[in-house]
């Protein structure tokens, strides 16, 4: 601290009381001192204390470099952290320390190397920077640290981060613990009463919303259900738009910036995922550099396979430097449940041209540009149950996922009309091929009982033709119609009693959830998941949440990393219709001409 003690800590006549608001720190949450006071050290009634002021100072708890224990460790050695092996070890001041130590070091952790298969010889490690809290990339220079912002305790390294009576907990905490200084000085001598009351929290840790649970159903349906096994198909499927990161600074108005930051997200999305533990995912929103970078590696690691389709046009119109940050479609399954089939990329600006080409030839340039311009995507896979036990032939135990994400601009409703519509459309042709059960997943960017949801769960729809909703006239070339019985998950929560609370999170009138995205400028349901109801039955639902538990300010926020919620639900193949022999093959591609009508 700046004032010196100036006296043996036997002889204070005073000694200050301090109090928490709470010992478990929060990144983000303030932390404020309560009831601070200055009493008498012999608990005896005397002369009061003179007038005085109090002064605190704040520490974090960080990593001293494995070599030399009185300085701050700025790097570590990752390969240690991967392994798990030697961790205390492999933490460094500088990149010189670690490569001094790096011929001693290595025989600590050779054994774990080999067997993960990990060719750790010579030099080629991977080193990163540390932040304080050691698990964010980036660490302040330790040479920027003043030596007095610094203090040595044993093998302890307590770097100065505040000096008011609150302090607010950030990225560089997590997973360190905090000390608070606390001391009286005389106000008028400006020497010091007391000694320090030092208090130490516990690790700071990342805010969370509480865990949502899956929600079992009971309706008339499950209850009917006579043929139901445990040799049944039944599995789990979640729909995820993660908000990319080249998208975030929309939420700047309302959410920290620091809970905006990719590092602090993806580790609280790949959280909430783990928990969900769905034995498919479809993710929206997914950043190329991000896929490769992280999800794919992070969730094969845990037994997914995974695909990813990106959008298709804006990396023709950006600089090179910026296609990392286009976004797309990711699903990933576990490999020990399915195996994929079939897979279909849909590319909506391409499979716009068929309906480009029956304009009128005047307006054919201002049609193309209108709808082959919106680069979304939509990737649809086939896959096999592998569970065992099944007691279905293999072709009866396959399903057919679909993961979409459809455009919305203010003047191109037409264009998310005409997505949805071509998505269904050949998502059809594959459903009857096979008589195969069918899973729409997505941001379908379209209100409940907007043309495009009504389309999905009525079967056909009669739109106006009006040069507000369809300028170019291209409803006249689409086929408005299909005979899927697709349902909306969600709405089995209204046909399900004992699950009354998850009403009130519901729109009767709509039978979906009463949001799905929540933001500063709007609040509403844009997600879904659809199925067959005809094939599948649903088992369970991820339970919704509400305004209140999510502070009525919008998301993203520091418990919530996304602007929309996932959406999960667990599925039981319905009892097939066999048949008398193979199945045809499927189409090779079912949105051909599908668009005209």
């Amino acid at each position: 601290m700046a004032l010196e003690e100036d006296q043996d800590s036997n002889t204070w006549q005073w000694e200050v009381s301090v109090t928490l608001s709470s010992n478990q720190p929060v990144i983000g949450t303030e932390i404020i001192t309560t009831k601070t006071k200055l009493v008498n050290s012999y608990h005896t009634i005397g002369a009061p204390p003179p007038s005085h002021s109090f002064v605190y100072t704040w520490y974090r708890h960080s990593i001293p470099c494995s070599v030399h224990r009185h300085k701050l460790a700025t790097v570590q050695r990752t390969s240690c952290a991967k392994l798990n092996a030697s961790i205390e070890k492999s933490y460094h001041c500088s990149s010189k320390c670690f490569s001094d130590a790096w011929n001693k070091h290595k025989k600590y952790h050779h054994w774990a190397a080999n067997a993960a298969r990990n060719n750790s010889t010579g030099n080629q490690q991977d080193v990163k920077k540390l932040r304080s809290s050691g698990s964010w990339p980036n660490l302040i220079d330790g040479s920027v640290l003043d030596e007095n912002a610094i203090m040595v305790e044993e093998d302890n390294i307590w770097i100065k981060v505040g000096s008011s009576n609150t302090y607010v907990p950030t990225l560089y905490d997590c997973d360190f613990r905090l000390r608070l200084h606390s001391a009286a000085v005389d106000s008028s001598l400006g020497i010091r009463l007391s000694p320090d009351n030092i208090v130490v929290t516990d690790p700071v840790i990342k805010p969370a919303h509480p865990p949502r649970k899956m929600i079992r159903l009971q309706n008339t349906l499950n209850l009917n259900f006579n043929a139901q096994s445990s040799n049944d198909v039944v599995f789990s499927v979640l729909s995820y738009n993660i908000l990319a990161d080249s998208l975030s600074i929309n939420a700047v108005g309302y959410c920290p910036k620091w809970a905006l930051a990719w590092e602090y997200r993806q580790e609280n999305l790949l959280e909430e995922i783990i928990k969900c533990d769905a034995d498919i995912l479809c993710l929206q929103e997914v950043q190329c550099d991000h896929f490769e970078n992280f999800f794919e590696p992070e969730l094969k690691k845990l037994g997914y396979s995974v695909m990813y389709k990106k959008k298709t046009g804006a990396g023709l119109f950006t600089a090179e430097s910026e296609k990392s940050t286009n976004h797309g479609c990711a699903t990933f399954y576990h490999s020990k449940l399915f195996k994929e089939i079939m897979k279909y990329e849909l590319e909506f600006d391409k499979e716009a041209s068929s309906v480009v080409n029956a304009l009128e030839p005047r307006i054919r340039f201002e049609g193309s540009h209108h709808l082959t311009s919106k680069d979304n995507v939509a990737l649809v896979v086939v896959l096999e149950s592998l569970q065992n036990g099944s007691n279905r032939d293999a072709f009866q135990s396959r399903i057919c996922v679909a993961n979409t994400h459809i455009h919305w601009s203010k003047g191109h409703e037409d264009v998310t009309l005409f997505q949805v519509v071509h998505l269904v459309n050949g998502l059809e042709k594959i459903a009857q091929s096979q008589q195969i059960p069918l899973i729409i997943c997505g941001d379908f960017n379209s209100r409940p009982g907007s043309d495009p949801h009504n389309f999905v769960v009525k079967g056909s729809i009669n739109c106006i033709s009006e040069k507000a909703n369809d300028p170019l006239g291209i409803y006249q070339y689409l086929k408005l119609h299909h005979s899927l019985s697709l349902v909306s998950a969600y709405s089995s929560f209204l046909h399900s009693d004992g699950v009354e609370e998850q009403w009130r999170k519901m729109n009767s009138q709509t039978s979906e959830p009463a949001f799905t995205f929540f933001s500063d400028k709007f609040f509403g349901t844009l997600d879904y998941i659809f199925y067959t109801d005809n094939s599948l039955i649903v088992e369970s639902l991820l339970e919704l949440v509400d305004r209140e538990s999510i502070d009525n300010n919008g998301i993203p926020s520091p418990a919530w990393p996304s602007d929309h919620i996932a959406l999960m639900a667990s599925f039981r193949l319905r009892p097939p219709s066999h048949w008398g022999l193979s199945p045809p093959p499927f189409p090779l591609n079912p949105w051909h001409l599908v668009a005209l009508n």
